[in-house]
């Protein structure tokens, strides 16, 4: 039980207090993450930019030819990039449905989501087309595959001893679900103790320097996001709602939904990953278990 919650069917759960106390329940396997990966990508480019091989002003495209011209690291990162989506358009889905182990590359990617049209730069228009960009940056900058450099940049700083963002034939669910349709946007496999520990590494300065981090937790508004949110805004690869004063993400796609965050003052993190099985909302009991005013 953590504060009067019994164990959730079909979900696991980590709290980790300010004094180090942590209360897990559920499994402690590894289990997809989906859309948290964007906060793993965001601290991966921001130690490339604390190592001084970027800077949040750099246009992609001069370093990824496929990327549409104009657009900067900083606005993939927080989605003013006027990007569209794909995730939700009939060809992904279908493809989805009928090819579950066999996902799609960049290319295709680009190519569909570009079908649906690009809006102006400068507004918060959520695009997981910009993350799969930041992946292949990431990969060039870094010489090697996307999931070495995340192992190294992000999950083995921060102490993360279970999450790993899956190789070609890694990823696989139990139904046969390859993650890698998410891509460098949501493909991340990861265990709520070791989310927990990520958030407070997040926010303690063991990951960033001052200044990325500030550039992290700088937000835009986020004008549609609905409940539970309140004030939501989104930083660089972040969620922060300035009414709950919380960081952190939710995720979600075949099979899972997760969410992961924290208080301002490190008080308390949270992590929850549940089946779609489960009767839980992650982000709705992520709030409650931070004992924000809901």
């Amino acid at each position: 039980m953590i504060g009067g919650l019994e164990m959730v069917p079909d979900a696991a759960v980590a709290v980790l207090d300010e004094d180090g106390g942590l209360t897990l329940t559920g499994t402690d396997t590894a289990q997809p993450v989906f859309s948290v990966t964007k906060m793993f990508m965001a601290v991966a480019v921001l130690r490339l930019v604390d190592s001084g091989r970027l800077t949040l002003e750099d246009e992609v495209s001069l370093r990824v030819p496929l990327a549409p011209s104009g657009i900067t690291v900083r606005e993939l990162l927080n989605h003013t990039g006027g990007l569209p989506d794909y995730a939700t358009t009939a060809p992904y889905l279908d493809a989805v449905a009928r090819r579950p182990d066999q996902p799609w590359g960049l290319e295709r990617i680009l190519t569909v989501a570009l079908e649906d049209g690009r809006s102006a730069r400068g507004r918060f228009r959520y695009s997981n087309l910009g993350y799969w960009l930041l992946g292949t940056l990431v990969e060039d900058i870094s010489g090697a595959p996307l999931e070495q450099t995340l192992a190294a940049l992000v999950f083995g700083q921060a102490g993360m001893r279970s999450t790993f963002f899956p190789a070609s034939g890694t990823g696989l669910t139990g139904t046969g679900y390859d993650t890698r349709w998410a891509g460098p946007a949501g493909a991340a496999w990861a265990t709520p103790r070791d989310l927990v520990i990520f958030l407070t590494g997040l926010l303690d300065g063991s990951l960033l320097s001052a200044q990325s981090l500030t550039a992290m937790t700088t937000t835009v508004p986020v004008a549609a996001a609905g409940p539970p949110w309140r004030k939501p805004g989104y930083g660089l690869g972040l969620m922060i709602d300035d009414e709950y004063r919380i960081f952190g993400h939710g995720g979600g796609g075949p099979g899972y939904t997760s969410a992961a965050m924290i208080t301002p003052d490190r008080r308390r993190s949270v992590a929850v990953i549940a089946r779609s099985s489960a009767n839980v909302d992650p982000t709705a009991l992520t709030l409650r278990l931070l004992q924000v005013d809901t």
